[in-house]
């Protein structure tokens, strides 16, 4: 086997058409209602809609359970058996793999509104386009890092996806696609994916890396890519630094309160969810969230999906109104909209797998839905004292039930130990102050299924 030439398969044509395709936007009907104006700022103000952390555990062991409990960390067959023409001297993927590029200055680059730091062997080459600006970075090697800057929000799976399909099948063999990182830089996720592939060549098999990031800014998300084999650390390195450094004039404003919570296979990254509350002009507040799931099905293969939900809040925190989106492949499993009537009577209509879905029920009490902000005081509440407490919440979920509310169970023992529990669901772990989730073990394994929260700012 020998090295790409150029160190990769991925054209700039095949890259910007990829991150150009419609669809992969939040803004466009994800979660703003129909007749909310496209405009980003307005869209943020005015869309109602949520997500919540027992939703993002129950769609990963749907999949996991469709995957057979793979979570893809077996290791992959070499692809660098026996393709290596005889002449040639045999090629050592691994040392290949363990490539890093030397010390790299930091340089500006700027681009409209916004400015950031990028290591660079050379000055960066900048070019605005319509929708985005797309940066071209040398660092010393065969290929450059092209980071893709847009203007307005994405589904960060949809955009990971697009990107991995140009390894066309039938052209391309995948030996080995995985997660390796999520963290959070300025108060937004990013995911970290890489995937070792090989090419036919008239010579043998030609091997190579493709690495990833993407990370989930409202107002200006950035997907970075290195095509070559090795600089997995230059890569990430250089990704987080554009993630750090990254200013924009017209940012979106800050949210009263954000999290973000990182969903493990094991070891493996392998999703994330970042819960903003956000009080609008009127002073009315809207719980939103996005979450994206990356669930290897197999050492060569991912399923990927996204979940975006806007929820508008009464004064008490419950849910007034909400909108619910779930995407995989390019088009969404389910979009639900809900609206709160009177009292505990509520409407919803939309699409589940393409089918027309609408109706009404009442939810058991008088208050209404409980909502992420209303369950989170409560158990905050509860917390204060240091006895056991067993509460239940009427809760709207409508990847699990889009037709009526779904009871979830929290409660303490007397060893401190916090459970949640819906349907067949079971979380044991411990929860943050503010009633939140701090970590929590998902009752399912193997692989053993955590989520913790990596960050979080603000109050409720």
């Amino acid at each position: 086997m020998r090295v790409l030439p150029g160190g990769g398969v991925m054209s700039q044509e095949n890259l910007t058409m990829a991150l150009s395709t419609p669809g992969a936007r939040l803004d466009e009907g994800l979660v703003s209602p129909p007749n909310t104006t496209s405009s980003r700022r307005r869209a943020h103000s005015r869309s109602p809609g949520r997500l919540r952390w027992p939703g993002l555990a129950a769609l990963s062991l749907a999949l996991l359970a469709g995957c057979a409990g793979s979570t893809g960390a077996a290791p992959a067959k070499d692809p660098a058996q026996g393709a290596a023409p005889e002449q040639q001297e045999p090629f050592d993927l691994e040392k290949a793999l363990s490539r890093e590029a030397g010390e790299l200055p930091a340089r500006e680059i700027r681009a409209g509104a916004w400015s950031a730091r990028a290591l660079a062997a050379e000055a960066p080459k900048i070019v605005e386009k319509e929708k985005l600006v797309s940066v071209a970075i040398p660092i010393g090697t065969d290929s450059h890092v092209e980071c893709f800057v847009y203007n307005t929000m994405l589904d960060s799976g949809e955009v990971i996806r697009q990107f991995v399909e140009l390894l066309e099948p039938g052209k391309v063999e995948i030996a080995r696609i995985v997660p390796w990182e999520i963290s959070v830089h300025r108060d937004s996720p990013a995911v970290f994916l890489q995937a070792l592939y090989s090419v036919p060549t008239g010579g043998g098999k030609a091997a190579g890396l493709l690495k990833i990031a993407m990370h989930a800014d409202k107002s200006h998300p950035v997907a970075c890519l290195h095509d070559e084999l090795g600089y997995l650390a230059t890569f990430e390195r250089l990704a987080k630094g554009i993630f750090d450094s990254f200013e924009a004039k017209d940012a979106l404003p800050a949210p009263e309160y954000t999290e973000t919570l990182i969903l493990r296979a094991d070891k493996m990254p392998i999703g994330f969810e970042t819960n903003e509350l956000i009080k609008e002009a009127g002073g009315q507040r809207r719980w939103f969230s996005r979450s994206t799931s990356l669930l290897p099905r197999d050492a060569r293969t991912l399923e990927i999906e996204d979940e975006a939900s806007n929820v508008l809040l009464d004064a008490q925190g419950r849910i007034k109104a909400g909108l619910w989106v779930e995407m995989a492949g390019g088009k969404a499993n389910h979009r639900m909209e809900l609206s709160q009537k009177a009292g505990s009577q509520y409407e919803y209509a939309g699409e589940v797998e393409g089918k027309r879905v609408q109706g009404s029920f009442t939810a058991p009490g008088k208050s209404g839905l409980a909502s992420p902000v209303s369950i989170a005081s409560e158990l905050a509440r509860l917390m204060k004292d240091k006895g056991p407490f067993d509460v239940k919440q009427q809760e709207y979920e409508p990847g699990m039930d889009p037709t009526k509310p779904t009871e979830v169970r929290y409660a303490r023992d007397p060893s401190g130990a916090v459970t949640v529990s819906f349907l067949t669901m079971r979380l044991t772990g411990a929860l943050a102050p503010d009633g939140r989730p701090e970590a929590f073990e998902i009752s399912a394994g193997p692989p053993r299924l955590t989520l913790q929260r990596a960050h979080s700012r603000g109050k409720l």
